[in-house]
């Protein structure tokens, strides 16, 4: 494993609900709730007499049920446990010697759990004299409104009450119906929504009410006047081009965006293309139209914009954005058919269940939901045709172990355990079958990592068949980071506020900070989040310019699938996401997270565990640090130390890590010297393709049978140690 840790701080994570199966341990862990338990009478340091009630209010956090409430005098059982509420008991204290004494509510919920609030100490006095009986009214005025007013919308309702003993609540009435419920805690006051009643006089009056029962006549009437018409709206919006920018050269069918603002709100945007309508009004945010620039002429031309109101008034036109026509270039050649891959979620009728799994929701699953499960014995069985198949599933610090069985024979046993969340992710793979029906199970073992802290098992997916994906991290060393175009702070790293994939994301407001990958694959996807505070994006892919990405969402979603692009040409490109500075009208900011980089590649993927490697003196293995391929990863920091795996194929693709603590390995194919390979970088790199064949032997090797090997002999100056890891390889056929 990388032994110098990053600042990786993961968030609490989001617990997994709905299980009911699940241990005491499991449901706090999981969030399912709490009980809030306080002694509502008598007050604490009052002087009680006679037979007093008792009472308690139980607050439920959650989804858990109260049982019922026992309560407890000087920690001994005060009458029989009170199972509805409002909870309460009668004290007879002529019972219980005078002077101090303690009370105390204990909660129970279902599962048994307690939970007890704060003591209450009172002073029991059985031979004083009964107080005197309060028979004195309170007083009360209303405060707000003033008579008179004219009021509108939602306005609060006022009163200022006194009593010689104490005021205990106030219930305020409008045209003499209450409104809404009494107010038992000063300064009192109601919420009135004046939209649900007619325009017009209307009177409000209320009463207040002592601890005796005592209550006050009603208060002076303040009558007012609603009028919830609204003032018309003359105000018009104001509208700018935002894509593509002045000075630009287009050509094929580019998107033409606009940001609009409104006090009241925007009805729509047209644009325009030298003052003529160009398509239809665009009547959503954020606001585009598609413009097929072979319609026009080449040579220059103008783009505009004029914004409309729901009241009617229409913005000035915005200021022309002046573009170049340039379609006389051929047009790029249509991408390659996309990759034969095809996924099943688990709800698919192919996926049975064995009890007991329920669904969760609570994260940004494939396909919107997972299975979960961490009840000993529960199996998910998958029925598929193919030569292999991968489980898409989720490691955390709360995941435990899975036994596989392939066609009824036990394969092996995966430990899901992992320092940081990932989701969405090769959880196994089973590669090398008949191209025939084969059915994969998984089942939960109950037991757990010794540093898990749940036994939990995830299904997300599966894919027939197994995709080969390396899950890039943001500080990678295929990723650089530019700046964006105003003052501002550029791309801030190393982010820990969510539960980002390996712990850490990169975030930027500036318009203009890109993040661009170079990467060799047949597909890429970018990693990152949907939320209510985060903004529009412009993704690039080998110079080709995709829609506009708002990443705009009512609820987050963290690891999620942003943009993906499959089925590409088996070679080099790059992707760049660029910070616009837009955002959706309903979004707080145009934030824009890059967390992680999913690469899809050629080949089959055997893990470090796989029997072909053959491992020298001095290699660990199952280290867990870090994002790593399947979870973990083989790792030695001697030199000299040395791993060999022989394979059959045309190349071979070495999946190791890249770090401030990784050393220099020298490569050996075939048994010749290929080269000594530096694998320091200032930040971590796991899943980091450190080798590839073809690289060197450019149409790649003879069919047949190869060996590779790799030996840890040194380390770059800077780096802090000699760490080489075996995470995987990939054969090419």
């Amino acid at each position: 494993m990388l032994k110098v840790g990053r600042r990786v701080g993961a968030a609490a994570l989001l617990a997994i609900s709905g299980l009911s199966l699940i241990s005491t341990q499991a449901q706090a862990q999981l969030g399912l709730g709490s009980l809030i338990v306080a002694m509502t009478s008598p007050a604490s340091g009052s002087i009680v007499s006679d037979t007093v009630p008792v009472r308690a209010s139980v607050s439920v956090i959650g989804l858990i049920t109260v049982r019922g409430v026992q309560f407890q005098l000087d920690g001994a059982n005060l009458g029989a446990e009170d199972t509805s509420a409002p909870y309460s008991v009668s004290w007879n204290t002529t019972t219980t010697g005078n002077g101090s004494h303690t009370l105390t509510a204990v909660a129970r919920d279902l599962l048994g759990l307690q939970y007890t609030s704060d003591p209450v100490t009172v002073t029991v006095a059985n031979s004083a004299p009964p107080p005197p009986a309060d028979t004195t009214p309170p007083t009360v005025s209303i405060t707000s409104p003033a008579n008179g007013e004219t009021i509108s919308g939602t306005v609060p309702v006022r009163a200022s009450a006194s009593d010689n003993v104490g005021v205990i609540g106030v219930q305020f009435f409008r045209d003499g119906t209450a409104l809404g419920a009494e107010d038992t805690t000063a300064p009192y006051s109601v919420s009135w929504n004046t939209t649900t009643v007619s325009d017009g006089s209307h009177t409000l009056t209320a009463v207040a009410r002592d601890a005796a029962g005592n209550r006050s006549p009603v208060s002076a009437p303040v009558t007012v006047t609603v009028s919830n018409a609204p003032p018309p709206d003359t105000t018009p919006p104001t509208v700018s081009i935002t894509s593509p920018s002045s000075g630009q050269t287009v050509l094929g069918t580019v998107s033409v965006t606009a940001s609009a603002s409104d006090d009241v709100g925007v009805a729509g945007v047209q644009f325009l293309l030298d003052g003529t309508n160009l398509g239809a009004e665009s009547t959503t945010a954020p606001y585009s139209t598609s413009w097929n620039t072979t319609a026009a002429a080449n040579g220059s031309h103008t783009l505009t914009a004029v914004a409309r109101d729901a009241a009617g008034n229409r913005s000035d036109p915005s200021a022309p954005v002046t573009v170049t026509v340039a379609n006389g270039a051929p047009p790029p050649p249509p991408p390659p058919p996309p990759g034969s891959t095809t996924r099943f979620e688990e709800t698919d009728p192919s996926v049975t269940y064995a009890p007991a799994w329920t669904q969760d929701g609570t994260r940004s699953w494939s396909g919107g939901t997972a299975a979960v499960s961490a009840t000993p014995g529960a199996q998910v069985t998958f029925t598929f045709t193919g030569p292999s198949v991968s489980w898409i599933g989720g490691r955390a610090t709360f995941t435990g172990i899975a036994r596989i069985s392939l066609d009824g024979v036990f394969l092996s046993e995966v430990d899901t355990y992992s320092k940081t969340e990932e989701i969405r992710v090769p959880m196994f793979a089973a590669t090398g079958l008949a191209n025939t029906s084969h059915t994969l199970t998984i089942e939960v073992t109950g037991r757990q990592n010794a540093s898990a802290t749940g036994a939990f098992i995830i299904v997300d997916a599966f894919d027939v068949p197994a995709a080969t994906v390396s899950r890039l991290q943001e500080t990678d060393p295929s990723i650089t980071y530019t700046a964006g175009t105003v003052a501002a702070p550029d791309w801030m790293p190393f982010n820990t506020s969510r539960a980002w994939s390996a712990g850490i994301a990169t975030l930027s407001t500036t318009p203009g900070a890109q993040a661009t990958i170079s990467f060799t694959g047949t597909g890429i996807s970018w990693i990152g989040a949907r939320g209510p505070q985060t903004g529009i994006a412009r993704v690039t892919l080998d110079g080709v310019v995709a829609p506009l990405i708002d990443t705009y969402s009512p609820t987050e979603q963290i690891q999620a699938e942003v943009f993906t692009q499959q089925g590409l040409a088996d070679t080099s490109h790059t992707l760049t996401v660029e910070v616009t500075g837009d955002q959706n009208t309903l979004s707080t900011s145009p934030l824009i997270v890059v967390d992680a980089f999913e690469v899809t590649m050629s080949g089959t993927r055997h893990q470090d565990t796989d029997p072909a490697i053959a491992y020298g003196p001095n290699w660990i293995q199952d280290n867990r640090d870090k994002a790593y391929s399947e979870g973990a990863t083989a790792e030695s920091n001697t030199v000299g130390a040395q791993a060999t795996i022989t394979f059959t194929g045309t190349g071979i693709r070495w999946i190791g890590a890249r770090g401030p603590q990784t050393g220099i390995a020298r490569i050996f194919l075939d048994g010749a010297f290929v080269e000594d390979f530096d694998t320091y970088f200032q930040t971590e790199g796991p899943q980091h393709t450190d080798f590839f064949s073809t690289d060197f032997f450019g149409s790649g090797l003879a069919p047949g049978t190869h060996t590779l090997s790799i030996q840890v002999i040194g380390k770059n100056p800077l780096s802090t140690d000699f760490w080489i890891l075996m995470d995987a390889f990939d054969v090419i056929p």
